[in-house]
């Protein structure tokens, strides 16, 4: 009797650990499917955010791309129509300008008081004669010219017996600076039939011209009025 109980509890024992066992592993094994479902689940939702993610940025990097295409663009506009804008000013005088060029000095001869009145007139500087100098100077290639400081346009008219220029007014000795090219001015205006009546009356009448080279002129910015002659109201 003993013997068969020897025989049999270590077989009882054995049954109990294998029953255990399997109980354990029919336990975990949906727990671990179950977690490694979610896990799978989890993994392809990230992944499709991402593709996603991917698509939204490509997106933005093409915007962005348009964007900066945009504005080069508008730069490469913007430094055209500066440039455009530098030069009219250049032309019309609303900006400094330095150079090569002459000087052309008008001053009133000295007559005595006893002179004939006609005598005295001759030997005054009139808005006339600074216009014959504008215009000798432009047609001899001067880039621009100022008179005893004040800038030189198309606009410019000296006027009256009192000279005025750009509204304001003016009294000998008048210094008209040219910037242009100094061979050629020089050359143009010291032609004898250049400026003629002027060198005339000096020669004569001792009204002053004188007409010399310098190495470097500057002359101001045109601040006068800008005449409007065309306006249309802004619908």
């Amino acid at each position: 009797m003993r013997t068969a109980l020897i025989l049999v509890l270590p077989a009882l024992l054995l049954g109990l650990v294998i029953g255990v066992q399997w109980q354990t592993q029919a336990t975990r094994s949906p727990i671990a499917t179950r977690y490694s479902a979610d896990l799978a689940t989890a993994a392809t939702e990230m992944q499709r955010e991402q593709d996603g993610l991917r698509v939204e940025l490509a997106a933005v990097r093409a915007e962005l791309d348009a964007v900066r295409e945009q504005a080069a663009s508008l730069d490469v506009r913007a430094a055209s129509l500066k440039g455009g804008i530098d030069d009219l000013e250049d032309a019309a005088g609303l900006s400094p300008l330095g150079g090569e060029g002459v000087v052309i000095t008008l001053d009133d001869g000295r007559l005595p008081a006893s002179a004939p009145r006609r005598s005295i007139e001759l030997a005054i500087v009139h808005s006339q004669d600074i216009t014959d100098v504008f215009n000798a100077a432009w047609k001899a290639g001067a880039l621009g010219i100022s008179v005893n400081g004040e800038r030189v346009t198309s606009a410019t008219a000296c006027v009256g017996a009192t000279i005025q220029v750009n509204g304001r007014l003016m009294s000998p000795p008048f210094a008209v600076s040219v910037v242009g090219p100094a061979d050629a001015l020089m050359k143009a205006l010291g032609d004898a039939r250049e400026l003629g009546d002027l060198k005339r009356r000096g020669e004569l009448y001792g009204l002053r011209l004188g007409i010399d080279r310098a190495a470097r002129v500057e002359l101001p910015a045109y601040t006068g009025p800008i005449p409007v002659r065309h306006a249309i109201p802004a619908t």
